[in-house]
């Protein structure tokens, strides 16, 4: 199994309802890519650590089927229209258990 775990802070400039609907969007996910499993997504409540403001995750039963998701042409759009427009800072990890 891979987790694929990714941290995010959006933009200080971006509106709520923008912050929401991005949120929104990557729920929709597992819908999307069948390849998805426990997907999970929270805003960070941490006392100790608030560089982050958002984070999900998600498993995959191979690196294949990662790299799929990675490299679909609907998670490229997503990137380059919503994520990256909105987006200050990420930290995007992936490992094997």
């Amino acid at each position: 199994m891979i987790k694929h775990w990714v941290a995010f802070r959006f933009k200080d400039e971006v509106p709520d309802d923008v912050v929401a609907a991005v949120v929104a969007e990557t729920e929709t996910f597992p819908s999307i890519y069948p390849a998805m499993r426990n997907f999970t997504s929270g805003r960070n409540i941490s006392t100790r650590d608030t560089k982050f403001t958002h984070a999900f995750t998600i498993e995959f039963d191979s690196q294949d089927d990662l790299l799929a998701y990675l490299h679909s042409d609907t998670h490229e759009k997503f990137v380059i229209e919503r994520w990256r427009p909105n987006i200050d800072s990420q930290a995007i990890v992936s490992y094997e258990y």
